[in-house]
Parts: C-alpha cells; sequence; structure tokens
C-alpha cells in the first residue's frame, strides 16, 4: 500500500456538514476529483443552527482536557491545524471573545457556510444533495457506493472515500447515525452513541416553579461520594430539567451514569461554608423583621429563594427572624449544595453533539480503517466529543483537513 498524489484519483465524501466539507476542501486542494454526498437538499443545515446562529466556530485553547472518547490521534491533529489561518484563506475573519471563543467576525452562521461553499466550488468539488448513502462496498480497486436519491437507487464508484456524515444528535439535520451499522458490519468498533452537550433531566418537585429561571452558579456531578466534575456559569431551568453551558458540559457524564449521577449546585460558590453562614446571619439582622420570602432576595431571584426556604421548611411569610435555628443550617447547607437527582438521558433531538461512534481502535494515526484501506473518517462520526465553546467545530475542521488530504494521496 502506497500513497501519492494523482490528479485521476476520485474520492468520495458522504456528509456535506462541516467536516465534510472541510474534507473535500482538503481533498480537491490535494489534486483529487471530489464528490459530496448529502442527504438534505442542501449542505450544511447543522452548521447554520451552531452558536445560536452566530456559529461558534473554535476555541482558541484547544487542550486535550477539553475532549472525550477514544481517539488519542486527535490530539496531534488538532494542534496541528490552525482554524484562524485556514478561514483568513477563504476570506473569512474571526473574532475571539474573553474566554477564547471564536466567532465570524460577521456573528452569522451563513457567512462561515458562505465561504466553505465557495472554496469548495473554487477547488472543483462537486455536491450531490438529495443523495443518502445507504451501503459501503469495498471493492478489489476502491469503493461502491449505494444511495437513495430523489430519482431513485444510484451507485457510485470511488477510489476512495471519506465518512463524514455526523453522529446521532440533531436528526432534523440528516444526522441520525444510520450509516453506523453498515460501518460495523465492515468490521469496525462501535462506541454506543449518547447524547452530549444537551439539558439533563432531574427529580424536583420544584421545577415548575422555577421554569424560566437563569441563575450563575457552580455545579458539581457525583456520583455517590464522589465529585466526577465542576462546571460554572449560567444554569437555566426548564419545566423538566437543568440547562445552559455549565449543564451541557456535564451532560456526557449524565449520559454515561444515568441515575446514579447527581448535580450539586452551588448558588454561592465565590464563599465557602463559614462565610455562607456570616452572610445569612447578617441578612437576617438587617431583614429579620421583614417575611423571610425577602431574606434571599439580594442573592438570587426571588422565586429560586422562596423554592429554598420552602424547602427548608420555612414558610415564606412568617418573619424572618423566627426561622428555627434547624432550618436556619439546611438554608446554608442547600445555598452550597441543592441536589438534582439525575431522572435519565435527554432525547438525541436536543443534544449539540454526540458522544461515541468510530473507536479509535479501528482507525489509524491519519484517520483511516484499519479493515477497510482507503476509507476514512472525520467529525462527530468517530468516537470525539468535545466541550461547549467551539471545540467540536474546531475538531470538525481539523479531522476533515487530515482526512481529506489522506484520502486524496491514497492509492493502492
Amino acid at each position: 500500500m502506497t500513497r501519492m498524489r494523482t490528479v485521476q484519483q476520485t474520492v468520495g465524501v458522504i456528509g456535506g456538514g462541516a467536516s465534510g466539507l472541510a474534507a473535500a476542501i482538503a481533498a480537491a486542494q490535494a489534486g483529487a476529483a471530489v464528490t459530496v454526498l448529502e442527504r438534505l437538499p442542501r449542505v450544511g443545515k447543522k452548521l447554520l443552527l451552531t452558536g445560536n446562529g452566530r456559529c461558534n466556530l473554535a476555541n482558541r485553547d484547544r487542550s486535550p482536557a477539553h475532549y472525550h472518547g477514544t481517539v488519542p490521534q486527535a490530539n496531534r491533529i488538532l494542534a496541528g491545524f490552525d482554524p484562524e489561518a485556514w478561514f483568513r484563506e477563504m476570506g473569512l475573519l474571526i473574532r475571539s471573545d474573553s474566554e477564547g471563543r471564536c466567532y465570524p467576525r460577521s456573528m452569522t452562521a451563513a457567512s462561515v457556510l458562505d465561504a466553505l461553499r465557495i472554496r469548495a466550488t473554487q477547488c472543483g468539488a462537486e455536491t450531490l444533495c438529495d443523495t443518502r448513502v445507504t451501503d459501503i462496498l469495498p471493492q478489489k480497486q476502491g469503493f461502491l457506493l449505494r444511495s437513495d436519491t430523489s430519482s431513485g437507487a444510484r451507485e457510485l464508484r470511488f477510489d476512495s472515500v471519506i465518512a463524514a456524515c455526523g453522529g446521532s444528535a440533531a436528526p432534523s439535520c440528516g444526522t441520525d447515525g444510520s450509516l453506523l451499522p453498515v460501518l460495523e458490519r465492515l468490521g469496525h468498533r462501535v462506541v454506543r452513541p449518547l447524547p452530549a452537550l444537551c439539558p439533563i433531566p432531574v427529580q424536583s418537585p420544584h421545577l415548575k416553579a422555577l421554569k424560566g429561571l437563569r441563575v450563575r452558579c457552580a455545579v458539581t456531578a457525583r456520583c455517590g461520594d464522589r465529585a466526577l466534575k465542576t462546571e460554572s456559569g449560567e444554569l437555566q431551568f426548564t419545566e423538566t430539567a437543568l440547562s445552559g453551558i455549565c449543564i451541557f458540559n456535564l451532560s456526557r457524564l449524565a449520559a454515561v451514569h444515568g441515575r446514579s449521577l447527581t448535580l450539586s449546585v452551588d448558588l454561592l460558590p465565590e464563599l465557602d461554608a463559614q462565610a455562607v453562614g456570616t452572610l445569612l446571619r447578617t441578612l437576617l439582622t438587617q431583614r429579620g423583621d421583614q417575611p423571610a420570602g425577602d431574606l434571599l432576595t439580594g442573592l438570587l431571584p426571588r422565586r429560586i429563594g422562596e423554592v429554598l426556604l420552602r424547602s427548608c421548611g420555612i414558610s415564606v411569610s412568617a418573619p424572618a427572624d423566627a426561622m428555627p435555628q434547624q432550618a436556619f443550617g439546611a438554608l446554608a447547607g442547600m445555598l452550597r449544595a441543592w441536589e438534582f437527582p439525575v431522572a435519565g438521558l435527554a432525547g438525541f433531538a436536543q443534544a449539540q453533539v454526540t458522544a461515541g461512534g468510530i473507536s479509535g481502535q479501528s482507525i489509524t494515526r491519519n484517520l483511516e480503517s484499519k479493515r477497510c484501506p482507503g476509507l476514512f473518517f472525520c467529525g462527530e462520526l468517530l468516537d470525539l466529543d468535545g466541550d461547549c465553546g467551539g471545540y467540536n467545530l474546531a475538531w470538525a475542521w481539523s479531522s476533515g483537513t487530515a482526512a481529506g488530504t489522506e484520502a486524496a494521496l491514497f492509492k493502492c
């Protein structure tokens, strides 16, 4: 098996999302004749939804600590790729915020997709939309792809193939994991796909009263007595779940540990236990003659304060200084550790990315299949997912570019 550059090399890219477009551009720039096969009427639908339409396309901190899964090859690939320089070459300027999150200067995801489509067209990549690949058949030389199209079944042949069809998250964008059974039949190990970067359903009788409220806090995922991970940021309450970026970054743990996990919310993370007690006593001195419902209004949204008070057996209408000492201690404890047992999994329709996919054990250091030489993988299809903040798109661009370059140079 050797690799050499050849203009005649044909490369099929399954999926016209972020990693697929990056792969198509790289393969075409390396001299291959590239065809992108996209199951939807147009490419990049999911990309348009990222970052609430602003497209958080990367993060300046791409350290391994922000990634999870079984693809150690990712560390080298991510470290060797500069998303800002890559997009600058396409005419797309980048801006970053104080936390290192990168956005297009226009702050619109459409600008990112336009830049990718323009560059792919300039490189000569062809796109076939409304084309759903249903099978991958390795041949003596190259691959036969079977697909369903708007005009019926179709077969296409390529020298090499890049599987860039995403995971199972956001199925309305064409990423439903339907190609994973095909890849598994070809001998690839598949780590069970689970929803990630999504709300976490929890058990609590108070969620309806808290629905729509937001509060800055620190949240710790606990499994029994073990603290697995702590995230800080804005927590959002929904009718059935906890949400917000800090929750999204814990959702992978919720998917793995399920109902054995508890989320512990620290509403005053900047204070230790002694300082919280001192603060409550100060508030009692200042407002002790007022209804207890007014006690925490300088710290938290009123409804959250009232829910905490009632949970500790404190009447919100009785004078604050009438609360028993035991209730005072319970309130101080809840401010630092308000516990929400995990109730189950969010659905893939609520998830931004997929945890799981093709295992790193099934691929070479260059993202090529160990079972089917000439078949390459990139993006969310692989068992690698990043934290919220541009990490997953950074992986899409870098892995797509790596897979596209290798696929263009592959030769049996």
